[in-house]
């Protein structure tokens, strides 16, 4: 009796040493379980912020972005509206000029300049009604071109009528002609009248 109950004794202490080591490998494996997990879980965290603080530079950034397309959009917006508000003056100017005092004079200074540009020493000159040309006005543009280019030119009015003011300066057999009515004149000089909207309305970046 006394065999059996030492026997049944070591059988007991063996499998509660037993028990015991099994608790103590789980516990183990449970701290490292739960280690890992914290561990993963800052990790996680910390990507998730570096996630979100690149999403806002991000949308920052477009912000930003669509913040300077929007005053440049503005900026043009307006320049175009002030270049527009020049033409116009400018244009009103012109007409207001040709039908004053100097008209005569400045259409005798256009009439010059699209011979010369024409390249011929004989044309014949178109104009509109509201600018209007006549036979002593050619005759003063011949003694201009002889007074100060020493060129020898002979010009003659030309049957047809512009529809927009100014002149043109055709050959004889009409196969060339040079453009100086008010609104080509001005087209020409778009380019500087650009610039100057810019220069005058537009700060430097």
């Amino acid at each position: 009796m006394n065999t059996d109950n030492g026997l049944l004794g070591g059988i007991t202490a063996q499998a509660q040493k037993k028990a015991e080591k099994i608790i103590q490998n789980a516990q183990v494996r449970s701290d490292q379980i739960i280690a890992d997990a914290v561990e993963k879980s800052k990790h996680d965290v910390m990507l998730e912020e570096k996630s979100y603080t690149g999403r806002v530079a991000t949308e920052g950034l477009k912000l930003e972005a669509s913040k300077r397309s929007i005053a440049r959009k503005v900026q043009l917006e307006i320049l175009n509206r002030r270049y527009t508000q020049l033409l116009e003056n400018v244009r009103e100017k012109v007409l207001s000029t040709l039908q004053g005092k100097e008209g005569e004079a400045v259409l005798c200074s256009w009439i010059l300049e699209a011979v010369l540009g024409l390249g011929l020493d004989k044309a014949k000159i178109s104009f509109c009604i509201s600018t209007p040309v006549n036979e002593e006005m050619l005759r003063k543009v011949e003694k201009m071109a002889l007074d100060k280019y020493d060129l020898t030119i002979a010009l003659q009015l030309d049957s047809r009528r512009l529809l927009a003011p100014g002149v043109v300066a055709t050959s004889l057999n009409g196969k060339i002609s040079f453009n100086n009515q008010v609104d080509v004149r001005m087209r020409r000089f778009d380019r500087d009248l650009k610039v100057a909207v810019q220069e005058g309305s537009c700060p430097q970046e």
